[in-house]
């Protein structure tokens, strides 16, 4: 009997503890570790320290903005952004956001005599008495530091047609940039503003040519034709507006007639294009002179106003 009775005890026992095993197996399941409540505590302490951080750059950010006005914008640009209402229309100057520009240093060499240089330049070339100096090893150590060039010269691209052979100039005396036609982009308008604007040169000279096969190409292609590529397209479509009068006459000897009339469009257009190039005219520094180069006798041709 007794020996029954320590039976049944100890299989009671086993069975309590078997229970409290599984609630405690269960209790450790669905209760998160006190780990994990403390990562969470953490993780959210740094996500509001992240964002605090955020909102304070932005506000610095807009103070900042705020002191410092937007730079390089245009009188149109400036109306278009600060539109006034009916109250504030008599002081709409005001409002409008001023271009922070630094005054442009003008390089030594005056336009006048820059184009006295260029002119006696290509006097040389023609009767084939052309410098010796200019191109030597001091020379290129000189000019490794910096450059100042007297002039600035937008040319066409065309293989007969170098301003440095023509003008007889050497390194670091003209900034030259070419484009079929003289067409203009605004990689064009910018070289030419950084030379002026940075560089110092108080002369721009835009070269035309005889025979020119850029504006033979413009000509021929008044009506609408399709020149083959859409570049080639778009590069003519600069020089049509300049030859438009021209759709319905035969082309002169030469195309020089043409050719002119598109080098004193290329030059209103560059006004047109650049504030930087407006002002420095206005200024009385800086000069826009107008060319044509003629191939048969290398003779450049200055266009009077």
């Amino acid at each position: 009997m007794f020996f029954r009775v320590t039976l049944l005890l100890a299989a009671i026992s086993l069975s309590a503890c078997s229970a409290f095993q599984g609630r405690r197996s269960l209790n450790q399941t669905e209760t998160p570790p006190i780990t994990s409540a403390a990562e969470d505590k953490t993780t959210a302490a740094d996500k509001a320290r992240a964002q605090e951080l955020r909102d304070a750059v932005a506000a610095e950010t807009a103070k900042q903005k705020q002191r410092t006005p937007e730079a390089t914008v245009t009188a149109a640009t400036a109306k278009a952004i600060t539109k006034p209402t009916h109250d504030e229309h008599d002081h709409s100057e005001h409002h409008q956001v001023p271009a922070e520009h630094k005054p442009r240093e003008a390089g030594p060499v005056t336009a006048e005599k820059s184009l006295g240089w260029l002119k006696n330049g290509n006097t040389r070339f023609i009767k084939g008495s052309v410098r010796k100096d200019g191109a030597t090893a001091k020379d290129r150590a000189r000019l490794a530091t910096g450059q100042k060039p007297h002039a600035v010269i937008l040319s066409c691209s065309d293989s007969r047609v170098p301003p440095e052979v023509i003008f007889d100039q050497k390194l670091g005396e003209i900034f030259v940039v070419r484009t079929a036609g003289e067409a203009l982009d605004d990689n064009v308008v910018g070289s030419i503003e950084y030379a002026v604007d940075h560089l110092g040169s108080n002369l721009i000279v835009v070269m035309g040519h005889s025979s020119c096969g850029a504006v033979r190409a413009a000509l021929a292609s008044l009506d609408g034709a399709d020149l083959g590529s859409p570049a080639l397209n778009s590069l003519v479509a600069d020089l049509k507006p300049h030859l438009q009068q021209y759709a319905s006459k035969k082309p002169s000897e030469g195309v020089v007639e043409e050719s002119t009339a598109n080098v004193n469009g290329v030059a209103h257009d560059l006004l047109a294009r650049s504030q930087i190039l407006r002002d420095a005219v206005a200024s009385g520094e800086v000069k826009i002179a107008r060319a044509l180069y003629h191939l048969e006798t290398g003779k450049v041709e200055w266009q009077d106003k």
